[in-house]
């Protein structure tokens, strides 16, 4: 039998009970069309004489636009329209930030460069004809004159003395803004410990490199003054704002639609100057206009993430207990402030489970003429695990410790939760000691730790390394992000609507872009209101359709979505109940709500009948409004933290640096699970993104040319299956006090540990040369010089 011949009540009725599904493996709401190839991507928007939209953009990275002549590509025929960065400046404004750097001034910046670009990739002229292939032939006819400027891509050296001003006419340096959280006094601690440790970790520069690459069509109909605009995008209502901001028109004269998104990881966060050229194109010609990114234009116009520099040091007394932690780092913005910009998460969780009460970390940001960077899956804490779990490991190394125990003897410990870091977050509650012996049971540690690092009869030497984290999930408040100047809520919104047929749609701005919010709201939904998980069905991603939201981002969609969920959920079985029991003739409080019928003494009637009574009006209690329609709104008022350790089983080639992870284990706690099949693949999935950019990923710029030189897919590793280790995936579940149902965000935790395990397990693997490393990404010519480093040999 195939697909195709199964019924709709076999495809679509799970073997699942009427109550209490949360936690239970329910199949994805999404793959029935998903794995059939019926997804609706914005590229799948076919709307009757839509025109396209090529990009011309600067070669170089930091030139002045001289002059632009467009006389030869007006004269291509199928050539519609020209937009030059002084058409924009006359017709938009600044592109808008979500999330600006907190004390830094504003820098101007359009969907087109007027005067001067500030990197390779940034979009100069915007052409659109009647199809991709003319469009970009147009291009090839533009005659743009560039005078090439000074430029700098190395992250200390824009900081440096004699680096270009990038920003001249808002800035005396290269340095945006700096911020620093303390507590205590780190430096008269460091002084007085019998152990300090420091070191210069360099992080990667990655990009997220979603399946689906950004995709925008915008449809202006000027009799209805409606913009419509579809987007892949992760926050369908913060780009409707951002658009309105930019084109100077009202929120109610935009809709905004995201269907299905093939992967955001942060990447997809507000508008980009291709969203704003579409959108001026379709006004202009009251045509539709599409643009959709191929991979050159990603890897040189999508934000990157990541790069930073950290100097962090670690004191400790003889006991190795810690006395102090100090992190000094440098984030690289690129060119310009992206929607989100750098990471800021570095500095919230910088000491990891530690407890420690004299802690500071200081944040530097830094421009360059580099593609600009936005957030990307743990926006900043993978970056800074890496610094302070190295720093664990060469600090036992320093004491003799064993790094188990010296991380267990440091950790924050349930009895002491909630616990205020240095930087002011507040964790929650967790057992982080726990997951670490989990882990180090599982792969053996009490047998590896005294056993003599020698060569197996392949050649090579087996090393294990511990990788532990605290992950914040989700955001405090309103308020807290207020504070820091954030232009969005923490709050989450749903709709749920009856419907004749006895189902219940919910309606909500989050995209459904892998991360399964369709299935994983369904569920919460049935086990509020006890309606059947089949008979619910999840509408995303439409601004005209939902109430006003934030979107789908760092880890916190279930946190805030599951208040709304349960607030509405439990208002709509109410009434449900009451309109029931009217049919029914008995007490509201005796009916139950049983998959698809109420339930009352014996008798039953249908939901399909109970919602028709509602809809109508005819046949409900006659204090009763017509109707079953509930809208809720929640913000969740702290961030839940979860936590866990990962531990690698690495083999090493002492003389070629040739390594393989043959074992990683994760022990993990996210709390309540919602749907531990998701949980386990959203784990999974970020685990691979974290083996990318700890294993191979890394964009490079030429210092000279300032260019970048593996824009491709052929010169840019990211992972395949194939190349994935080994993972074996163990849970806790402790529910946090902050949030409904004690859940806890799991989407980002996976990228988190990779890179500091795998670098632990090398460097205990090559202990008795004393190897150590300090930069991402880990290669086998990485550890090769570092071995060399490490026995006095100079490197080629």
């Amino acid at each position: 039998m195939t697909v195709a011949d199964l019924s709709r009540s076999e495809m679509d009725r799970p073997d699942l009970p009427a109550r209490g599904v949360l936690g239970a493996s329910a199949p994805r709401k999404e793959d029935h069309r998903l794995l059939r190839g019926d997804g609706a991507f914005t590229d799948d928007v076919q709307p009757a004489r839509a025109a396209q939209m090529a990009v011309a953009r600067c070669p170089y990275p930091h030139a002045r636009i001289v002059s632009i002549d467009t006389s030869r590509a007006e004269r291509l025929p199928g050539v519609l329209h020209i937009l030059t960065g002084a058409d924009i400046r006359e017709t938009t404004g600044p592109l808008t930030v979500l999330r600006p750097v907190p004390g830094a001034p504003e820098l101007p910046y359009r969907a087109l460069a007027d005067g001067v670009a500030t990197h390779e990739g940034q979009p100069v002229v915007s052409v659109v004809a009647t199809s991709r292939h003319i469009a970009e032939d147009a291009l090839d006819l533009l005659d743009i004159e560039y005078e090439p400027l000074p430029h700098v891509v190395d992250t200390m050296e824009a900081l440096g003395p004699g680096a270009p001003v990038l920003q001249p006419a808002v800035l005396d340096s290269n340095l945006l803004a700096a911020q620093t959280d303390r507590r205590g006094d780190p430096e008269a601690r460091l002084r007085e410990a019998d152990v300090v440790v420091g070191a210069r970790f360099r992080i990667n520069r990655v990009t997220a490199l979603p399946m689906e690459p950004r995709a925008v069509v915008a449809q202006w109909r000027p009799g209805a003054r409606m913009l419509t605009v579809h987007a892949s995008t992760q926050v369908p209502h913060l780009v409707r704002k951002q658009l309105a901001e930019t084109l100077g028109l009202d929120e109610s004269e935009i809709r905004t639609v995201a269907g299905d998104v093939g992967g955001g990881f942060g990447l997809k966060l507000g508008v980009f100057p291709e969203d704003v050229l579409a959108c001026v194109h379709a006004m202009a010609l009251r045509l539709p206009v599409k643009w959709v990114e191929d991979r050159g234009e990603h890897f040189r116009g999508s934000t990157h993430a990541r790069e930073s520099v950290h100097d962090y040091t670690i004191g400790a007394d003889a006991e190795g207990r810690i006395v102090a932690m100090m992190d000094r780092y440098v984030t690289d913005l690129g060119g310009w402030n992206s929607p989100f910009g750098s990471a800021q998460l570095s500095s919230v969780v910088f000491n990891g489970p530690y407890k420690v009460h004299d802690g500071l970390v200081e944040r530097r940001v830094a421009l360059t003429n580099k593609t600009p960077i936005g957030a990307y899956r743990g926006y900043g804490q993978p970056e800074v695990n890496f610094a302070y779990e190295r720093l664990m490991d060469m600090l036992a190394r320093e004491l003799g410790a064993d790094p188990v125990e010296l991380r267990a003897r440091n950790m924050v410990t349930q009895a002491e939760l909630p616990w205020e870091n240095p930087a002011g977050a507040v964790y929650d509650s967790g057992d982080y000691e726990r997951c670490l012996r989990m882990a180090a049971e599982a792969v053996g540690w009490s047998r590896h730790r005294d056993a003599p690092r020698t060569l197996r009869e392949d050649g090579r030497i087996v090393g294990i390394g511990f990788s532990s984290f605290v992950e914040r999930t989700g955001y405090a408040s309103s308020r807290f992000l207020a504070r820091r100047g954030s232009r969005f809520g923490a709050h989450e919104s749903v709709t749920l609507r009856a419907n004749r047929s006895g189902g219940v749609d919910a309606y909500t701005g989050v995209s459904s872009m892998g991360q399964s919010s369709e299935t994983a709201f369904a569920q919460v939904i049935s086990h509020v209101t006890g309606i059947a998980y089949d008979a619910v069905r999840v509408h995303g991603g439409d601004t005209a359709a939902s109430p006003l939201n934030t979107g789908a981002f760092a880890s916190r969609t279930m946190i805030a979505a599951s208040g709304a969920l349960k607030a509405a959920g439990e208002e709509f079985a109410a009434k449900t109940r009451r309109i029931a029991a009217y049919a029914l003739g008995c007490a509201p409080e005796e009916v139950r709500i049983e998959g698809r019928e109420a339930r009352a003494d014996g008798r039953t009637v249908p939901l399909a009948e109970v919602f028709t009574r509602a809809l109508t009006g005819q046949g409900i209690p006659p204090e009763e409004e017509p109707g079953l329609e509930c809208t809720a709104h929640f913000e969740p008022m702290d961030a839940a933290y979860s936590f866990g350790t990962a531990a690698a089983v690495v083999s090493v080639d002492p003389v070629t640096g040739e390594f393989d992870v043959e074992r990683f284990v994760l022990a993990h706690d996210g709390g309540t699970l919602v749907n531990p099949a998701v949980v386990e693949g959203q784990i999974r999935g970020a685990l691979a993104q974290g083996f990318g950019a700890a294993l191979g990923e890394e964009l490079r710029y030429d210092p000279g040319t300032g260019q970048l030189v593996n824009g491709s897919m052929m010169d840019y590793f990211v992972p395949t299956a194939a190349d994935v280790p080994p993972v074996e995936l163990l849970h806790t579940e402790v529910p946090s006090p902050v949030t409904p149902f004690g859940v806890r965000g799991v989407g980002e935790a996976g990228t988190i540990p990779p890179a500091a395990a795998v670098a632990n397990a090398v460097c205990d693997a090559l202990s008795a040369w004393g190897v150590e490393l300090f930069t991402l990404p880990i290669t086998p010519e990485s550890i090769w010089r570092a071995m060399r480093a490490a026995t006095g040999q100079e490197a080629p």
